[in-house]
């Protein structure tokens, strides 16, 4: 059950949480447009925290690309492997800044 004396942080507009969302907002990385139909939105906490538990490249990947995964896969599977290695560096790039890959948890493959 809910506590009813705790109001979300992200909509009483109010307090510090509210203060660094409003800090970060005009900053903030856009999602990463892939094609028409892809749009792979910035990594949440609840993301980084799944990406801890896994050192499987290919299981980071798809906690990363979220419910486009799949659909990534597809566009992918045909093509040449280098392809997808400058994808994967390119979206790192994007979402997690450069130099991401050679950061603790950072994909080797990208």
């Amino acid at each position: 059950m809910a506590n009813p004396d705790k109001q979300t942080p992200a909509t009483d507009g109010v307090g510090r949480f509210y203060e660094l969302q409003q800090e970060l907002s005009p900053r903030r990385r856009a999602p990463y447009r892939l094609t028409a139909d892809i749009a792979i939105p910035p990594v949440t906490r609840g993301q980084l925290k799944a990406l801890r538990s896994t050192n499987d490249d290919d299981e980071q990947m798809a906690i990363v690309l979220g419910e486009h995964a799949d659909a990534v896969e597809e566009l992918f599977a045909d093509l040449p492997s280098d392809e997808w290695f400058a994808f994967q560096r390119d979206l790192y790039a994007h979402l997690f800044g450069q130099g991401s890959s050679e950061l603790p948890g950072g994909s080797s493959g990208s």
